[in-house]
């Protein structure tokens, strides 16, 4: 199942992707919006991903003034946010709250 959420935290709006997948190896999460990374262990399989999508998310994400960020456990999913700045909100302390936002 996929969860898709959206809200306010001060000045800073954020949508989240939560799933219920197998979760990102602690090792993994740094590596996962880095262009052309691909997770280990994909069974052997040769697929067609090319490893660029989350990568293109964190450049638009960033390039309008925001951040991105992931919350995983492995064998309990993970949750993707997506932290942009309010229309006309300030933006002194540096950055969107550290913590999970409720999905």
């Amino acid at each position: 199942m996929i969860t898709v959420a959206a809200g306010r935290s001060g000045s800073w709006l954020w949508t989240a992707v939560q799933d219920e997948g197998p979760g990102i190896l602690a090792d993994d999460q740094t590596r996962v919006f880095d262009c052309f990374w691909r997770a280990r262990g994909n069974g052997g399989h040769r697929d067609r991903h090319a490893g660029l999508g989350l990568a293109i998310v964190r450049q638009i994400v960033e390039s309008h003034g925001g951040q991105v960020r992931l919350f995983s456990k492995v064998g309990e999913g993970s949750t993707f946010v997506l932290w942009l700045p309010a229309p006309g909100a300030e933006h002194t302390n540096g950055g969107p709250p550290e913590e999970q936002p409720a999905v």
